[in-house]
């Protein structure tokens, strides 16, 4: 008989009652870097001369998207804000949709000079090329003590 019920015991399992913290859809799941599954896909290529990140933003507006650079950590943020609406022949709404959202990454890249940084956008993707700095620029300085 394979298409019997089992009983497992006289006792009901613990996780009928509560699911296991290490399932697929788990707490762990969740909670961990839950902000992750929001943020855009980037690829960061660091070369000897500089470093080029590509981005994937569709459906955002250049304007919309924001680029700083401090203390070697490149900031990426892009925000969007949508609004449709339906209205019958009498100009009452049967539908009216508002989405608000936006996403901020960040990436550390030492050495890199940000006065000769280029951006481009162009097809739902941001390129950005960072040349690094001579050797020269980044050595160790003395610091004199007066």
């Amino acid at each position: 008989m394979p298409h019997d019920l089992q009983k497992k015991g006289n006792f009901p399992d613990f996780s009928d009652f509560f699911p296991s913290l290490f399932d697929d859809n788990s707490f762990w799941d969740r909670a961990s870097l839950s902000n992750t599954k929001n943020n855009f896909k980037a690829d960061v290529h660091e070369t000897e001369k500089e470093y080029e990140v590509k981005v994937d933003l569709p459906g955002f507006d250049k304007e919309n998207i924001s680029i700083e650079f401090d203390h070697d950590v490149l900031t990426i943020h892009a925000k969007r804000q949508s609004e449709t609406s339906e209205k019958n022949d009498e100009g009452q709404y049967i539908k009216q949709e508002r989405s608000y959202g936006s996403m901020t990454r960040q990436f550390y890249l030492k050495n890199a000079d940000e006065e000769n940084s280029k951006a481009n956008y162009k097809d739902g993707v941001l390129t950005l090329t960072m040349p690094k700095l001579s050797s020269e620029d980044n050595k160790k300085k003395q610091i004199t003590i007066e």
